[in-house]
């Protein structure tokens, strides 16, 4: 159950934007305040209903301030997502998804102080060379996408790996501390998102589904993360980039080098290879043990 759950939320993630892709009509900062707003309810209720009030009345300061940091870094994945959504721009984010679980890595040696395994630095080096690649060679992707996506879901990331919270009462705490910037942003700068009736028919209606989109993905993949271990976990941050290649040329037709989709293609099978090689040793380790 826990790895269908895995598999799901990435591919419900990777798919997404063509929810987003419908309602382009919107600027993506009002969607953001749709998004932050519709998931605030709708994880009320449910926290409401599972009786999580007593649980986050307990948590301490410090775990309040780890998911208050975690929720501007994942409104500022939301706002890079949406906008790349928006505009057509679906490899990059894609690449970015990619390359987030080396971010996360990368967070963990220099603020952690851990080591890093032989597969773990090649991985990086791939990661690198590719993005060094894709800068210098491909004019046509937009580099800032995948720049901030990947740095602001693999800080993400980590801060949801510390946090002793389960995964509904942490996005709940999330949304509400957003929601209440959100109110600050609407009283400082007087802006006010638009109203439903303000919008077209069709994104008026669609939009009522932001909470939901938002929200059923990042819970399957919360729980996900307690319950698998993170050799299997690893397996997973390659579905969501492959969903994103697969919407961006079959729906989106979002123009492409060939240089750039063979590079693409070829990051993801190194480090899906690299990512198996490891899983094979860490089964085989503890036969040897055995004997």
């Amino acid at each position: 159950m826990a790895i269908c759950l895995g598999i799901g939320a990435n591919i419900l993630l990777g798919a997404s934007s063509l929810y987003w892709r419908e309602l382009s009509d919107v600027s993506p900062q009002t969607l953001v305040a749709y998004r932050i707003i519709l998931s605030l309810v709708l994880l009320s209720l449910i926290v409401y209903l599972k009786e999580g009030l007593y649980e986050i009345r307990k948590t301490k300061i410090e775990a309040l301030a780890s998911q208050c940091i975690a929720s501007l870094l994942v409104a500022a994945n939301w706002t890079a997502f949406i906008w790349a959504s928006v505009n057509g721009y679906i490899l990059e984010s894609g690449f970015g998804y990619l390359l987030a679980p080396l971010v996360s890595i990368a967070i963990g040696v220099f603020c952690y102080r851990e080591t890093l395994r032989k597969t773990q630095v090649l991985s990086i080096i791939i990661a690198l060379c590719s993005s060094a690649l894709l800068i210098l060679y491909s004019d046509e992707l937009n580099h800032w996408t995948y720049i901030v996506i990947a740095t602001t879901w693999g800080a993400y990331t980590c801060f949801k790996k510390t946090t002793p919270l389960n995964a509904i009462n942490g996005l709940f705490i999330e949304t509400a501390f957003l929601s209440t910037c959100l109110i600050f942003i609407i009283m400082i700068y007087d802006w006010t998102p638009a109203w439903p009736n303000e919008l077209s028919t069709q994104s008026s209606f669609i939009i009522w589904l932001a909470g939901a989109v938002s929200i059923v993905p990042l819970i399957m993949f919360s729980s996900a993360t307690r319950k698998i271990p993170l050799s299997m976990m690893g397996f997973f941050q390659f579905v969501l980039p492959t969903t994103q290649l697969t919407v961006a040329l079959l729906f989106y037709k979002q123009s492409i080098s060939t240089n750039s989709l063979i590079l693409f293609v070829a990051t993801i099978g190194a480090l899906a290879l690299l990512l198996l090689y490891e899983l094979i040793i860490s089964l085989i380790r503890p036969e040897r043990l055995t004997k």
